[in-house]
């Protein structure tokens, strides 16, 4: 059995749950390693899978799939970001009103475990000062307080597409010293704990102190908590740690999404190249697709181009 992350490269219940369902019901779907892996088919079967971790910033289209999800046996937990940016950094992402209202419908009648909120990633700005996270931060802490029992943070990586997209539409950000961040990060901390929340540093280990802990976004102990039989609980908890980056905590997963598919356009994004890319790309995927990345239908599942021996 193996566990479903859905997605670390997209954000699949906001923009592919029609996909994502229609895959569910034909029981698998096709992957292509976006590192030169070829495709590979991964299993979908509620017998092969223990559990589905969604990574989202919208729930809304994929909750009507919920019941069909648990009817077929299916047991998942949501990663939920929410870091209510303005638009100039997040430009589609649904408004805090919105979000609040999804995450009370998920909620609702739901294990603690199935709801996780990451705030991430903290940019800095002339704008998005400490003083403005801090306020910002608290607002939603008191909030999130009924659903909220955790908050796993990480503060911005600059990749070079980062870079690029932040020198763009980002006035005035700037890279905060390790100090720095580790200051605001204590600081978090106590805002959280105000409100019954704890906080985790994701894949920055120079964070983890008494006060933050280091984050497990694929969490075998949360999973432990959400799945339905012994069979699963079983293989939850041999599952072997299997970071992404460094300092990542999370056990072992099989991703089924693709980079260059997310239509948010957040500036600090690492898995667009640009927005444009991303609408082409998610344009040619269709409910039949049976694999989110468009290049996949040229090539076999030796990942050579198809047509070739």
């Amino acid at each position: 059995m193996h566990v479903i992350s859905a997605s670390r490269r997209t954000d699949i219940p906001a923009f592919h749950a029609e996909w994502f369902m229609h895959r569910i019901r034909r029981r698998f779907v096709r992957v292509l390693s976006p590192f030169g892996g070829g495709v590979f088919d991964v299993s979908l079967a509620p017998e092969d899978v223990a559990a589905i971790v969604f990574w989202t910033k919208n729930a809304a289209p994929l909750l009507p799939h919920l019941e069909e999800l648990r009817n077929l046996g299916h047991c998942f937990t949501f990663l939920y970001t929410i870091n209510n940016y303005p638009a100039f950094v997040e430009p589609t992402v649904p408004q805090w009103g919105h979000t609040k209202e999804i995450v009370e419908q998920l909620s609702r009648g739901s294990s603690p475990a199935v709801f996780r909120w990451r705030y991430d990633t903290i940019v800095l700005s002339e704008s998005l000062n400490w003083k403005w996270h801090k306020r910002n931060f608290r607002a939603l802490c008191r909030s999130l307080a009924p659903f909220a029992t955790e908050c796993i943070f990480s503060f911005c990586d600059y990749y070079r597409k980062t870079v690029r997209n932040m020198e763009r539409g980002v006035p005035g950000y700037w890279r905060p010293s390790e100090a720095q961040c580790s200051d605001m990060a204590e600081e978090m901390a106590d805002v959280a704990k105000q409100w019954g929340i704890s906080v985790s540093s994701c894949a920055h280990d120079f964070l983890v102190s008494e006060k933050v802990s280091k984050a497990r976004c694929i969490d075998p102990a949360v999973l432990s908590q959400i799945v339905n039989s012994p069979e699963r609980l079983a293989a939850v908890k041999a599952l072997k740690k299997a970071p992404t980056r460094k300092d990542c905590g999370c056990a072992a997963s099989r991703d089924v999404g693709a980079y260059d598919t997310c239509l948010y356009g957040c500036l600090y994004c690492y898995a667009n190249a640009d927005p444009e890319s991303a609408r082409r790309n998610a344009a040619l995927v269709t409910k039949d697709s049976d694999c989110l990345d468009p290049r996949a239908a040229r090539l076999d599942c030796a990942g050579r181009p198809r047509g070739r021996p």
